[in-house]
């Protein structure tokens, strides 16, 4: 468990040409993602003394902010966060090529779910644990502290998702198709980031298994100091097989929009099966299903009704043929 991954400053005066550097380099990225580009959408984009003032704005920025606030903590959960949004715009920006949409679509498509599902992920968790953050409501957006519901970031996605196809006029389930694959693959590295980040923590297993693990003193996994089950872990495994399996399958999926309901159904079996091995805030007790949990009852609603949907959409194709 390591949740501050390390500390940033107070920086020298000689640390500012590195800065820009460090800057540069994914800037440095897109533009090379321009160069694919039509030379209608290239003409879009900043210039290169466009690019050059940003980066200078940028790290004049930094270097003030993190002087004047340092020295400032980085969270292994929102390094690991951003790996997961870089990883899966990545996915869909190369395997939705065959499409006929561009990269930049892919990745205008990309930051409008990120920014759906982080904040349908935090308002459900907020709602969910209200008792934690009414004393201190400036908590809420402490976001790459953790704290983010899985089945909340998937609600706010979609709506960003359904806002997005109705303003590029891009079909819907397209879109949460191409997408299936992309969040299996960033839910399995942002698991790593509660691993790291000591949450959504599991039960005490035995002290003969393998995997068991004991978290640090004085933290909430490592309280009492028990060999626990790395649930996180579990659950990051999971997914990358989830991955492997939808990109497996994709091409015998003929019905648009079964992919994505294939991984809704992947995702409640994983999710209700580790829920038995999970504790803490993330394994509340529902109290109208007990004891069942509240994440055990959404994954049998929302398997059921995807397993349905997908039966419903082959019959109508079947009978269409």
């Amino acid at each position: 468990m390591r949740s501050v991954l390390c500390a940033m400053g107070p920086w020298p005066l000689w640390a500012y040409p590195i800065i820009v550097v460090v800057i540069s380099l994914p800037l440095a990225l897109w533009r090379r993602v321009e160069q694919a580009m039509s030379e209608q959408e290239r003409q879009r984009r900043t210039s290169l003394l466009g690019t050059a003032l940003a980066v200078l704005g940028i790290a004049a920025g930094l270097h003030i902010l993190v002087n004047h606030f340092a020295p400032i903590q980085i969270h292994s959960y929102g390094v690991m966060l951003i790996v997961a949004v870089v990883a899966g715009v990545w996915w869909m920006t190369v395997s939705a090529r065959a499409y006929g949409i561009s990269d930049t679509q892919w990745i205008d498509f990309a930051l409008f779910m990120l920014i759906g599902g982080i904040i349908g992920a935090r308002v459900l968790f907020v709602i969910l644990n209200w008792e934690q953050y009414a004393g201190a409501p400036l908590a809420v957006f402490s976001v790459w502290e953790g704290g983010l519901s899985y089945l909340g970031g998937i609600a706010g996605a979609l709506v960003s998702a359904y806002l997005f196809s109705r303003q590029r006029g891009i079909d819907f389930k397209l879109l949460a198709d191409v997408g299936a694959p992309a969040t299996a693959l960033g839910y399995s590295l942002a698991r790593i980031g509660c691993f790291l980040n000591g949450c959504c923590y599991g039960h005490a297993c035995s002290p003969d298994w393998p995997l068991g693990m004991v978290f640090p003193p004085g933290t909430d996994a490592g309280t009492p100091q028990v060999p626990i089950h790395p649930t996180q872990l579990y659950a990051s495994f999971a997914s990358i097989l989830i991955f492997y399996v939808l990109v497996k399958v994709q091409p015998y999926i003929k019905v648009r929009g079964n992919l994505f309901l294939f991984y809704l159904l992947l995702y409640s079996v994983y999710r209700f099966l580790v829920e038995f091995l999970r504790r803490g805030a993330s394994a509340q007790v529902f109290a109208l299903m007990a004891p069942l949990t509240e994440a055990q009852t959404a994954s049998i609603i929302i398997g059921a009704t995807a397993l349905v949907w997908i039966l419903v959409s082959r019959s109508r194709t079947e009978a269409n043929a």
